[in-house]
C-alpha cells in the first residue's frame, strides 16, 4: 500500500469586523501551483516617507521564528507604475525598507514563493503537488512593521488552476465584488485572521458535512484516495457529536476539517 501523509487542518471561521482604515489588497495567483510556484501582488496603502515592510517571521502553531523567507523570490516595489528603491536590513533579513515618494497614497509589491520539494518538517516545505495544495496565507505577504497583527486589514483574492476546488474558513465576498471571474475573492479580515485560515485545494476534493455548520474537506492526488466507507465516515460524524455532548457549545460560527492526503505534502 502506498503511504499517505495525513495533514489535518482545524479552521475556524471568526471574522471580525473590518475597521475603517484602508485594506491591504492581496492577490494571490495560485495557477503554478502544480509547479510548486505561487505569485502574489499586494496593493498598500502608504504614506510618503520612510516605509519598513517585513515578512511574517514568527508563524502560529509552529512556536517559532520559522517564516520561509529563503522561498521568497522576485520582489519588487513600485509607485505609480514607477519602481521604488528597496533596500534588505542589514540585521533583520525578513525587513525592506523603502522611500515612499511624494504625493503617494498607496504602493505596490510583488513578491514569488518557490515551494520546497521536501515532504519533511512544517508548512514551509512541500505544500503542492501536481493536484492540490495547501496555501498559507504568511507564506505570501508583506505588512508595515510594528503594527499588530490584528490592526492590519486584508483583503485577498486567490487564482487556482482550472477546474480546481478549494475549501477553507476564510468568507468569500459577494459575487457582484468580484473583479475577475476566474479569481474568488474574500471577505476583508484582519492579518491574524487570515493567517488562520489557510485553504486547501485541488482537482479532487470531497467534502462532507459532518453536522451543522461543521465539514470535512479532503484533498488528494486521486479520486480513488477519497474514497471511504460510511463507518468512516460516521466516526468523524461521532467525533463531533461527542466533542457537543461533552462540552455542550462550541465557540465557532463555522469550523472546517482541512485534511490532506498525499505521499508528496510535508505535514
Amino acid at each position: 500500500m502506498p503511504r499517505r501523509f495525513a495533514v489535518l487542518l482545524l479552521s475556524l471561521s471568526c471574522v471580525t469586523l473590518a475597521h475603517s482604515q484602508p485594506s491591504i489588497r492581496l492577490s494571490v495567483d495560485a495557477s503554478d501551483a502544480p509547479r510548486r510556484m505561487f505569485h502574489a501582488r499586494m496593493v498598500i496603502p502608504a504614506r510618503p516617507g520612510p516605509l519598513t515592510l517585513v515578512y511574517p517571521k514568527w508563524i502560529p502553531g509552529e512556536h517559532g521564528p520559522t517564516g520561509p523567507i529563503i522561498n521568497v523570490a522576485g520582489q519588487w516595489f513600485k509607485a505609480g507604475g514607477k519602481p521604488i528603491e528597496w533596500k534588505r536590513d542589514g540585521a533583520d533579513m525578513y525587513a525592506f525598507h523603502l522611500d515612499v515618494p511624494a504625493g503617494v497614497t498607496e504602493i505596490e509589491a510583488q513578491l514569488d514563493f518557490l515551494g520546497s520539494a521536501s515532504t519533511e518538517g512544517f508548512s514551509s516545505n512541500a505544500s503542492s503537488t501536481a493536484q492540490l495544495a495547501v496555501i498559507s496565507w504568511n507564506q505570501l505577504l508583506l505588512y508595515p512593521q510594528g503594527v499588530k497583527s490584528d490592526d492590519v486589514r486584508f483583503t485577498a483574492s486567490l487564482k487556482l488552476p482550472k477546474g480546481w476546488k478549494y475549501a477553507t474558513a476564510l468568507p468569500a465576498a459577494p459575487l457582484s465584488s468580484r473583479v475577475n471571474e476566474d479569481e474568488t475573492q474574500f471577505s476583508t479580515v484582519s492579518l491574524t485572521t487570515l493567517v488562520d485560515s489557510p485553504v486547501l485545494a485541488g482537482a479532487f476534493l470531497r467534502r462532507e458535512e459532518l453536522a451543522p455548520d461543521t465539514y470535512l474537506n479532503i484533498a488528494a492526488d486521486s479520486a480513488s484516495a477519497l474514497e471511504m466507507t460510511q463507518e468512516q465516515l460516521t466516526s468523524f460524524k461521532n467525533l463531533v457529536t461527542e466533542a457537543n455532548a461533552l462540552w455542550g457549545a462550541h465557540h465557532y460560527r463555522q469550523y472546517n476539517f482541512l485534511y490532506t492526503l498525499s505521499d508528496y505534502v510535508a505535514h
